[in-house]
């Protein structure tokens, strides 16, 4: 396989153009994790063609012409119907397939995952988190070099990592499913808490990024990806992760007032600017900020309060 960003990326419009062959009387609904909090319900998702995720012991190849198909195919306009429990909610997509519900009164329903039904289908399955009063703590958590090693300060290993291995294969980092876990053990309720998972990936990686994280044992969570298209946060080369990101958590620290977040992030992008802006906003809700070092550069800013999470991953003396 190339080293290539850009003979990569060749590849990939081209294969993308035979993708876009196929039928598209077939689709599915790549439906968001929901959650329900002081500030009442989120649901969202894409409508698009049906596509497949790589499977563990396909080729490169293979999984790089599903990965296209995943990343580059349009999204339909029609209903969603989506359910859960008793209640039922229709909307119709915008241009781009996406839709988006906020309502405003959480709804009556036990602490713990209630699992999202749809028509059509679900890429894969999804839930609301209605998070157990009772727990206190929380944990936020970035994705590409946090948990999951990814390279991002090397585009030609990230693309190659991110395109053409299935999510089955992927690395976890070692030894963060296991200290989440364990963080999660201190609240009464560990299967129902505040867990998020935030990343500026395209959500059109939805369905990896789950079957990754549950292949390594990380805790459920709200699972919180970038909307790229031309209604959404912009392109797969946009610059504004930081602002993203950024919203995104402002609007899970309103949702839980009670909760006090234990941050996880890397130095490779910008997660300890968006960081330490939070602290400033939320400082009586952020219990910790661990940060994955990663980037060779001495001149790399470092901010207080904010620890290296090989700390928390060393054995016991």
């Amino acid at each position: 396989m190339t080293k290539s960003p850009l003979l990569l990326f060749a590849l990939v419009c081209t294969l993308s153009l035979t993708a876009s062959a196929h039928a598209k009387d077939q689709t599915h609904a790549i439906m968001d994790d929901a959650w329900s909090g002081a500030t009442g319900v989120h649901f969202s998702g894409r409508l698009t063609e049906v596509h497949a995720v790589p499977e563990a012991d396909q080729g490169k190849v293979r999984t790089l012409y599903r990965n296209t198909r995943q990343l580059l195919t349009s999204g339909e306009q029609g209903v969603v119907t989506w359910r859960v429990a008793d209640r039922e909610w229709s909307l119709r997509t915008d241009g781009d397939g996406t839709w988006e519900l906020a309502i405003n009164q959480p709804l009556s329903l036990s602490p713990g995952w209630h699992e999202i039904e749809s028509e059509p289908a679900a890429s894969s399955p999804a839930g609301l988190l209605v998070a157990d009063p009772a727990n206190r703590l929380g944990i936020i958590s970035d994705i590409d070099d946090t948990i999951l090693v990814s390279h991002v300060l090397d585009k030609s290993t990230l693309l190659k990592n991110s395109l053409t291995v299935p999510p089955l294969q992927r690395d976890a980092v070692p030894g963060m499913a296991a200290l989440y876990q364990r963080l999660l053990k201190r609240n009464p309720a560990p299967e129902s808490s505040a867990v998020f998972y935030v990343s500026a990936s395209p959500r059109q990686l939805t369905d990896n990024l789950r079957a990754f994280l549950g292949s390594q044992g990380f805790p459920r969570g709200v699972l919180r990806l970038k909307d790229v298209s031309s209604h959404g946060e912009g392109t797969l080369l946009g610059k504004n992760q930081q602002d993203y990101k950024r919203r995104v958590l402002e609007t899970v620290f309103l949702a839980y007032p009670q909760v006090r977040f234990t941050l996880f992030g890397d130095d490779g992008e910008q997660d300890p600017e968006t960081y330490a802006a939070l602290r400033e906003k939320f400082p009586a809700q952020i219990e910790g900020i661990w940060i994955r070092r990663v980037n060779p550069d001495p001149q790399r800013a470092r901010f207080p309060a904010q620890a290296n999470v090989a700390e928390l991953l060393a054995p016991p003396k």
